[in-house]
């Protein structure tokens, strides 16, 4: 019986995207007993011929890419007692999952973010670097983005899943995270980076695909004006 859900997006135009997600999915398999996961990877190119391997749920929505409604898609493939939203430029380090349960369950944790122990590019270097050398250690409290919160990867209990999804669909992609965090704290949601659960972040993987598809502003600094419009 898996322990948690993981759900990757992809968006597989190339060799390139098609071996950075692969070597995702092969570090998280890897990292613990496989049996722990149910991974569920949502394909944004419905046009690729690429086949993924060790995933139980391959989705290609037909719909046009939204982050949060390709997320509230997978979320109806979820069935385990903790579900995380993972960026599909991440390798995974071994037992990230029983340290991170461990947290979870001794500190309450209603959310949690892994430790990269890895420089993450297009990060502002004075968060990111302490991201990254935070003591194994520690637990540290709090919806800090980037520092504790990681929208690249965030675990959730089942409770959480089950009151937070459907996510708001009006945000496409960037912001998406911070909304996210602006409700788990209307919840008053306890979440913590867990610094001994370390998964490395490459970082900013999916900006150039952006630009050259002309998109870049509809999902960055437009959902940026949408964010403030929402909670000012």
């Amino acid at each position: 019986m898996p322990q948690i859900d993981i759900m990757i997006l992809t968006n597989t135009i190339n060799d390139k995207i098609f071996k950075m997600t692969t070597n995702a999915i092969e570090s998280l398999i890897k990292s613990e007993d496989p049996d722990t996961f149910n991974i569920i990877l949502i394909e944004s190119n419905k046009n690729s011929n690429y086949e993924y391997k060790n995933v139980n749920h391959f989705i290609t929505p037909d719909s046009d890419f939204n982050y949060n409604s390709y997320l509230n898609i997978g979320a109806k493939k979820c069935e385990c007692d903790y579900s995380a939203v993972s960026n599909n430029d991440v390798l995974f380090h071994k037992n990230w999952w029983t340290s991170m349960k461990k947290a979870m369950i001794e500190h309450d944790l209603d959310t949690a973010s892994p430790r990269s122990p890895r420089e993450q590019i297009g990060i502002m270097p004075q968060v990111e670097i302490r991201h990254r050398y935070t003591p194994e250690s520690k637990i540290i409290f709090g919806h800090s983005l980037v520092y504790t919160f990681c929208g690249w990867f965030w675990a959730m209990k089942k409770e959480v899943r089950e009151w937070l999804f459907p996510l708001d669909e009006s945000f496409t992609f960037f912001y998406q995270d911070n909304d996210i965090i602006m409700r788990l704290l209307e919840k008053e949601c306890k979440h913590a980076l867990v610094a001994k659960s370390k998964v490395d972040h490459f970082g900013q993987q999916s900006h150039k695909i952006l630009i050259d598809n002309g998109t870049y502003f509809k999902h960055t600094e437009k959902m940026r004006i949408h964010f403030e419009n929402k909670y000012k």
